[in-house]
């Protein structure tokens, strides 16, 4: 019997704790979970009878949260800035979308009696927001564009913002966007002074043309032709001053190579020298090894290149000098191969890729020049994208 009365209030516990969780949030005012806790349950399966408890619950936590959304809508009304119109306009979205969810359900039984939900029409409601919050946005942008950088940044969002949630509301969007853009932009020129009379131009032709998609900042803009229309914020004047060769040259070196390997077998002897038997009566044997050795010769092929020059950066309105940055760009050829002479199964594994090469030609001179060039202009890009321009 006491077994029973367990089994029956765990039974009862159990039944109990699906609306549980739904009757504390409405008791502490979110009524927004409870909701979605209900419909939840309902979704799954509005006929089961533990399910079915959820609907009173259900209306409740809709009602509440209308009341809610309506009472906070006023508020956020009264504040009228394009943050408290665009939850105004979420707001009303999200009573439409509740409102949908309940009807989808419907209809809804409670102990043999329907349980009925009042419905309203948002729609005039929704464009009413959603024009208000567009109208807000664009004025706050054209405001903000009679200020500094920083207002035009703001700019910027609220008319990003705008496009995405009402893209036909004007049609000189787009226009006041890039007004916007290069308006809370930094320009920045860059410009290159080749000292080094090897270094043909053709090679450097794209050497000031900074990508910066991956820059942190997305409002520094670099230009390597001058626009005669735009007013530049900051200078990166670039020089490059010498190169020099490392001449090709191959270096030598021998390496000792010694293994140790089984060379066949022999019998086992007692201290008698005679051959020793197991436990089957067998003679045993053990195995024999010796000392193997081999010589490596290896060889490296070594040629490189260095830009050495300059980066400084001006702030053109401060007329000032922000950062100098001595800068070098290298070019490095190494290869390295091998030769061996006495027993090959000394040599350890390390070494067996380098036997394996062969002597290569050195690359020409215009391609370590090249690639001089490629490492100074990945060293320029990633001192701009920390530069706080």
């Amino acid at each position: 019997m006491k077994h029973l009365l367990v089994l029956i209030l765990a039974l009862t516990l159990l039944s109990c704790g699906g609306t549980q969780k739904t009757t504390s949030h409405l008791q502490t005012g979110n009524y927004i979970e409870a909701f979605n806790t209900s419909i939840a349950k309902l979704n799954k399966d509005k006929t089961k009878k533990s399910n079915q408890k959820h609907i009173p619950l259900l209306k409740e936590a809709y009602n509440k949260a209308v009341k809610s959304d309506m009472a906070k809508i006023k508020v956020l009304k009264i504040e009228n800035t394009p943050e408290s119109l665009k939850k105004v306009y979420g707001k009303y979205l999200n009573l439409d979308i509740r409102q949908d969810e309940v009807s989808a359900l419907q209809p809804l039984y409670y102990e043999g009696k329907e349980i009925t939900f009042k419905f309203d029409d948002y729609s005039s409601d929704i464009k009413t927001a959603k024009n208000n919050y567009s109208a807000s946005l664009y004025n706050s942008a054209i405001e903000k564009l009679k200020g500094d950088h920083l207002a035009a940044r703001k700019a910027y969002k609220h008319i990003e913002d705008l496009i995405y949630i009402n893209p036909d509301y004007r049609t000189d969007l787009n226009d006041l966007l890039q007004r916007s853009k290069n308006k809370g932009s930094s320009f920045v020129y860059v410009a290159l002074k080749n000292n080094v009379k090897s270094i043909r131009k053709d090679s450097i032709k794209d050497f000031t043309d900074i990508n910066s998609t991956n820059f942190n900042n997305q409002w520094v803009i670099f230009h390597h032709k001058k626009d005669r229309k735009i007013k530049y914020d900051y200078q990166v004047n670039i020089t490059f001053d010498k190169l020099t060769f490392i001449p090709k040259k191959t270096e030598q070196q021998t390496v000792p190579q010694e293994a140790k390997i089984q060379d066949g077998w022999k019998y086992q002897l007692d201290s008698n020298g005679n051959v020793m038997k197991d436990d089957k009566g067998n003679d045993i044997k053990v195995a024999k090894y010796k000392i193997i050795k081999a010589e490596i010769a290896l060889y490296q092929q070594n040629k490189s290149s260095k830009l050495e020059g300059n980066i400084i950066v001006r702030d053109l309105n401060l007329k000032t000098a922000l950062s100098t940055n001595p800068t070098f760009g290298e070019a490095k050829f190494q290869h390295v191969y091998g030769k061996f002479r006495g027993d090959q199964r000394a040599i350890e594994q390390k070494y067996h890729d380098a036997l394996k090469a062969k002597e290569v030609p050195y690359p020409k001179d215009h391609e370590f020049v090249k690639y001089a060039i490629s490492n100074f202009k990945q060293k320029l890009t990633a001192f701009l994208s920390q530069e706080e321009l």
